[in-house]
């Protein structure tokens, strides 16, 4: 009985700052994009950032519109927000030396998925690759192994 309880207990003290991270991860890779973390899954956001780079206006207003919101893909390539201002009037926080090792959980859990070093990669980039992997897309594999400066091949990862 003890070991039941302990082991449930474990479960839960492992999973909560999981579910923590991921929302800060989801937060800031939304901010990246300049839509609202809180009206989006991940996969619609990796699903809407892989739009936004294809060009595919289609695509990105119909993830803009399942998930509610008035923004368009005009706006968003033309680096507005959900609150109309531009990327560039955004300041990043600073963040505590406490935070930024926390925070680099997220980015180890996907680079571990993936079979990378989550060093050699910003969260971005990792979320780029993840997606490039799960869809096949060799050419997006490579594209950001190579802007991330990390030898090998796509073909490696898929």
């Amino acid at each position: 009985m003890t070991f039941k309880i302990t082991a449930a207990a474990l479960a839960l003290a492992t999973a909560l700052p999981t579910m923590t991270f991921a929302q800060t991860d989801n937060a800031q890779y939304a901010a990246s994009i300049g839509v609202n973390a809180d009206n989006y899954t991940l996969s619609e956001l990796v699903e809407l950032d892989k739009a936004l780079r294809d060009n595919d206006r289609e695509k990105a207003n119909l993830v803009l519109s399942e998930a509610g919101s008035e923004m368009t893909y005009e706006q968003l390539q033309a680096g507005m927000t959900a609150n109309g201002m531009t990327m560039s009037d955004i300041e990043a926080p600073e963040m505590e030396a406490a935070e930024v090792e926390t925070y680099s959980g997220g980015k180890e859990q996907i680079a571990a998925v993936i079979g990378v070093d989550a060093e050699d990669f910003t969260l971005n980039e990792l979320v780029g690759l993840k997606a490039a992997v799960d869809t096949g897309d060799e050419d997006a594999a490579q594209a950001i192994l190579d802007r991330a400066g990390v030898e090998g091949t796509a073909a490696s990862l898929m």
